[in-house]
């Protein structure tokens, strides 16, 4: 079947979660399809970045935004009632372009990614399968929440649009596809439950058990530039640490791309914040417990996958456990710093409990969290 995959942003590198989800969906689907990949960008792609995709897909098409298109995007949003979130990855001239790949090519399918591509194919007469991915209006409810003033003002607007047009996007496509039935229950239309969950996966070569050195006791990982990871690596290190303090020492690593000023500022007296790592299994591996304590955010973490499938013994919030589907059995919670503290503490004190907490983990999501599984049930979207 010949597939043409429309994505906001260029799949590579792996330093988001859209990117990371439409990396492994497509290399799942290009051992069955014919892939020809048409990604937005407001950036440039780097070489390296486009052979990695050029070897799984017949044919690569970026189409890069200038500094002009963006603006005049925005304020078409603005003006017509758009999200924010959709105007800043909309352009006459991609449109133009898609509409030309789609007569070139002549897919049989067509799958989207996330809302931002939503406008580009609602007048295709190709059928289209539609990837949510996560409920955007439910994580701008949650930023909102947090931000006083005008800032948090603007964004419940922007959280207003997004969930009328999420509720939208269902008449346009039947067939679609979400992370997680935590983010599907947040889709405001009543035929909601006819979105099929589609989770992600998780690279259970790369992300492994292995003997390394303990060189750090507590890990966090994330594009640091996300604001739920931000608030995340905040607390850990300014809540949760001075109370595991209380009853010994503690080193933090907290790793992953783009930190923000305000996670730089975190580092010294025993924790090390890295920015980008080229081999971030090795931080799993060099780390005693992984905690999240993740305030707000949606989808799946895949920081947590990833740690669960190095077997290292994980503590995070009710929220990000209860849309991997675990239990206590393979993953442990605390309602606020004072619980993550506690039970994190429990882990640190107990190696062997922490082994088998970690072990667990492991064969969790060993069972649920393979991407041939996960585009299997993308392919059903569309069979």
């Amino acid at each position: 079947m010949k597939l043409l995959v429309l994505v906001s942003r260029f799949p590579h590198p792996l330093d988001k979660g859209d990117k990371l989800r439409a990396f492994h969906q497509i290399a799942e689907l290009a051992a069955r399809h014919e892939i020809t990949l048409c990604a937005l960008s407001h950036a440039p792609v780097g070489r390296e970045s486009r052979a990695v995709l050029d070897r799984l897909c017949a044919r690569v098409e970026v189409i890069q935004f200038s500094a002009l298109e963006t603006a005049a995007g925005l304020v078409r949003a603005a003006l017509t009632g758009l999200p924010l979130q959709v105007g800043y990855f909309l352009s006459a001239r991609a449109q133009r372009r898609i509409d030309a790949l789609i007569q070139e090519v002549r897919p049989d399918r067509v799958f989207c990614q996330l809302v931002r591509t939503a406008e580009y194919a609602k007048r295709m007469r190709v059928p289209v399968a539609f990837d949510y991915m996560d409920a955007f209006s439910w994580g701008f409810e949650q930023r909102a929440a947090l931000l006083p003033g005008m800032l948090g003002g603007l964004l419940r607007l922007e959280a207003a649009r997004l969930a009328r047009y999420e509720a939208g996007l269902l008449e346009h496509f039947p067939k679609s596809a979400i992370i997680s039935e935590q983010d599907r229950d947040h889709i405001g239309h009543p035929g909601r439950d006819a979105i099929r969950v589609v989770g992600n996966g998780v690279d259970l070569e790369t992300f492994r058990p292995r003997p390394a050195a303990k060189e750090h006791d507590l890990l966090f990982v994330g594009n640091m530039a996300y604001p739920p990871n931000v608030l995340a690596a905040e607390k850990l290190v300014r809540e949760i640490l001075p109370r595991v303090r209380q009853d010994r020492s503690c080193r933090v690593l907290i790793a992953g791309a783009s930190p923000t000023r305000r996670v730089r500022r975190l580092a010294g007296d025993g924790v090390t914040v890295t920015g980008w790592v080229d081999d971030i299994s090795a931080c799993y591996a060099g780390a005693r417990v992984f905690v999240a304590p993740m305030a707000m955010g949606t989808g799946l973490q895949n920081k947590l996958l990833q740690a669960l499938a190095m077997a290292v013994p994980c503590v995070t919030t009710p929220s990000a456990r209860r849309a991997l589907g675990a239990s206590d059995e393979e993953v442990w919670i605390g309602r606020d710093a004072s619980e993550i503290a506690d039970r994190t503490l429990t882990l640190l004190k107990d190696p062997e409990r922490a082994a088998a907490l970690g072990a667990r983990g492991r064969a969790f999501a060993v069972a649920r969290f393979r991407w041939s599984d996960a585009g299997a049930a993308l392919e059903a979207l569309w069979a």
